[in-house]
């Protein structure tokens, strides 16, 4: 079996797993506008990989992937090995190239019932959750933070690397800090000196507030890291993973650009979900697409809106307002069209 860790080429440019973010659309929409190098579900509880809930029977949502998507990585978290070991069986049935355990997420509730970055506190557990999902042969990797409340790399770290996982993606935070404060990338670079000290095969990826592409480059040569997950950056920028330098860039494109990728993604959700997903988490996509809008009515328009018929029909009614200036009625607060727009 191939290991997509040790393929990849270097430096790694991913896209990073969030939560009510990265689902199946998403992936493609980002992976059609410029191809990561690999990509991450949306986290999901390693028993619900085992017996999913939900409108669709069989498969959880968060599973939901196509092939135009690989390779692609199942995050999983909770804190029971048997649980573990059974979803890594069915992750390799499900055609997953790889299982990543999240030990990061500092949400309170989920920190509580000890999982996530509470294993920071319980390196016992973490390794039993490590050995447990090799079972079904894929590769396995963790994405951490730098500490629970106080930086503890070396410690965290360094056991990390000597349970054989093939990569460790560090976000250059604490915990407790959650998204506050700087990314300490000096302590990512510790890890990757850690593991090369320690003749580890593991490729260490860094993770923070990265916002370009170019800067994942810079921060791999800075730090010595094999590469760098993004997360947030595709909010600014959802173009970030393009790599063809003549190809136009996010902040260059025209409203009518970004009102039509607006509406691509508004399309696909529909397609793939329907009613078995809430149209509601859409809402959190549209401020993407329509930042530095010169018409701020718009997201106003789509947020009020609580189903895909009525968000078309404000797309719609928004593009037929700019091919048609004379059109006073309903289109008076629209911005006047440009030749750009007017294709």
């Amino acid at each position: 079996m191939t290991n997509v860790w040790r393929d990849l080429p270097r430096p790694i440019h991913g896209l990073a797993p969030m939560e009510d973010v990265t689902d199946t659309v998403f992936r493609r929409l980002i992976i059609g506008w410029g191809r990561p190098d690999v990509v991450f579900t949306e986290f999901i509880h390693a028993g619900l990989v085992i017996e999913p809930r939900g409108k669709r029977p069989g498969l959880s949502p968060r599973l939901v992937h196509s092939p135009i998507e690989r390779p692609i990585v199942a995050q999983i978290w909770g804190n029971d090995p048997e649980q573990y070991a059974r979803a890594s069986l069915r992750l390799r049935e499900l055609g997953f190239d790889a299982i990543d355990i999240n030990m990061g997420c500092p949400v309170p509730k989920i920190r509580n019932r000890g999982a996530c970055s509470a294993l920071i506190r319980n390196p016992t557990l973490a390794s039993e959750l490590i050995d447990a999902a090799k079972t079904g042969g894929l590769p396995v990797s963790v994405k951490t933070r730098i500490g629970f409340d106080r930086v503890e790399t070396e410690e965290w770290a360094g056991h990390l690397l000597s349970s054989g996982i093939d990569a460790l993606t560090l976000h250059g935070r604490t915990a407790t800090q959650e998204s506050e404060g700087p990314v300490l990338w000096e302590e990512i670079a510790r890890a990757a000196r850690i593991a090369r000290t320690m003749g580890a095969a593991t490729a260490v990826l860094g993770n923070g507030d990265v916002m370009s592409r170019h800067e994942i480059d810079t921060r791999c040569a800075r730090y010595g890291l094999d590469g760098v997950l993004v997360g947030r950056g595709v909010f600014a920028d959802p173009l970030l993973f393009n790599a063809d330098p003549s190809a136009r860039g996010f902040r260059d494109m025209t409203d009518g650009d970004r009102v039509a990728m607006l509406g691509e993604h508004v399309a696909l959700y529909r397609e793939v979900w329907g009613s078995t997903r809430n149209y509601e988490i859409l809402k959190k996509f549209y401020k993407i697409y329509l930042q530095g809008l010169s018409d701020p009515t718009l997201r106003d328009d789509l947020n009020r809106t609580h189903d895909y018929a009525s968000a078309e029909s404000v797309i719609g009614e928004w593009f037929a307002c700019r091919r048609d200036a004379t059109r006073a009625t309903g289109c008076a607060t629209r911005a006047e069209p440009t030749a750009a727009d007017a294709r």
